[in-house]
């Protein structure tokens, strides 16, 4: 549904950085058009300057972040720019922002984040259609910011941070109402109802009915906010055609840092939206839960990295203290199960990495385990470190 110019709602795009000096440049010239890094020429999103504002929330870049804001603000009289002292995190620079919007629609992405020419109106149409949905996401590809990355090469061929993989969606629609406040309903994870503020939009007045506000720790800012406009009684739409590319982290410590820190936001959001159950996800032959009445939200995830991980511990444990026993290494495997448990670890270890088999080139293919067992290990440990801060046990999914 193409929207007439005369009636194009003023609109309001978001953007927090911090430090974002590799791709800010990129990030503009995707909105307002130029030549891209990899010299395409870019028409920029097809929306009128006078019918939007675009208001970049600067919380204490140290890098050359501010003089490129700057130089695209003496250009474009729509850029807002706002900087946030002692900036706690994404979800604080956005706060500021929400205070400065004069637009009936908000729009939020990143500064590492590059959309569609029609991004805008695509966001906009089930808005039109639906006057009791009060949010939009659309889906988040990669684009490979460095061709020569191997970091950003893997995310684009697993497809990762894609909204209709995540919840099974790629036609789109609405997405399903929280029925029972289950943990894996509200904890931010694969089938969870929210969307990562890279590419979301919400109305004014649901934002408003919310508290237009955004919690401010670290991480999982998006996964509550999605949840409590969805309990205020707003629908939730998504629309795969509204595209951003996302520019991933630049180094594997980088992209393990990322996923870490989702793990990391999982307890808080469990602890806040879920009901006092634990929940027993067992990811094996498809997923399925076991839901327990507990004193506390609890979320535990067991698949192919847990059952490698256990079989492969106890096979090890075992075979050392037959060995230190005086038994040869031959007799060790063959007593007390040793050898099964060795086969079991190898079989989950196997089914675990067989993903990489579709990753290209073929000859990195040790380097591409690698990167998938790093960030899944990374999502654990971000996990485990949430439990110290927010005191809800939460062991993280396998990849």
């Amino acid at each position: 549904m193409a929207i007439k110019s005369a009636k194009k709602p003023f609109i309001s795009i978001i953007i927090p950085v911090r430090n974002a000096g590799r791709t800010m440049d990129e990030t503009f010239v995707y909105l307002f058009g130029g030549t891209s890094m990899n010299g395409s020429k870019i028409s920029g999103i097809k929306y009128p300057d006078n019918k939007m504002e675009v208001i970049v929330a600067d919380g204490d870049s140290t890098d050359n972040t501010v003089e490129i804001i700057k130089k695209w603000q003496k250009k474009y009289k729509c850029i807002r720019f706002t900087q946030i002292p002692k900036c706690k995190s994404p979800g604080h620079a956005r706060n500021a922002a929400l205070k400065l919007v004069r637009g009936q629609y908000i729009l939020f992405t990143d500064g590492d984040c590059a959309p569609n020419s029609d991004w805008v109106d695509k966001m906009l149409e089930p808005f039109l259609r639906d006057p009791k949905i009060g949010m939009v996401g659309g889906e988040v590809y990669t684009l490979q910011f460095d061709p020569n990355n191997k970091v950003e090469h893997y995310c684009e061929q697993i497809g990762f941070l894609s909204v209709g993989d995540r919840m099974g969606m790629k036609a789109g629609g609405y997405y399903p109402p929280i029925r029972h406040d289950y943990p894996r309903e509200v904890n931010g994870s694969q089938t969870c109802p929210f969307f990562a503020t890279a590419n979301a939009a919400v109305s004014k007045k649901a934002a408003i009915a919310i508290g237009n506000h955004f919690w401010d720790e670290i991480t999982a800012e998006d996964v509550d906010f999605s949840l409590r406009i969805s309990k205020a009684g707003y629908k939730v739409f998504f629309q795969p055609s509204a595209v951003v590319k996302h520019m991933h982290r630049a180094s594997l410590k980088e992209f393990c840092r990322q996923v870490r820190g989702y793990g990391f936001g999982h307890p808080l959001a469990i602890k806040t939206h879920a009901k006092r159950v634990l929940e027993f996800r067992l990811q094996f032959l498809g997923e399925h839960s076991l839901i327990i009445p507990f004193p506390w939200q609890t979320m535990i995830y067991w698949g192919n990295f847990h059952f490698m991980h256990l079989f492969g511990i106890w096979a090890l444990i075992k075979t050392l203290v037959l060995s230190y026993q005086g038994r040869d290494l031959g007799m060790a495997l063959m007593t007390d199960n040793v050898l099964v448990l060795w086969i079991l670890f190898v079989f989950f270890a196997a089914v675990y990495f067989s993903p990489v088999l579709k990753i290209q080139p073929a000859s990195d293919f040790l380097f591409w385990c690698w990167v998938r067992y790093r960030s899944n290990l990374a999502m654990f440990w971000g996990g485990l470190k949430g439990f110290g801060k927010f005191k809800r046990l939460y062991i993280e999914l396998s990849w």
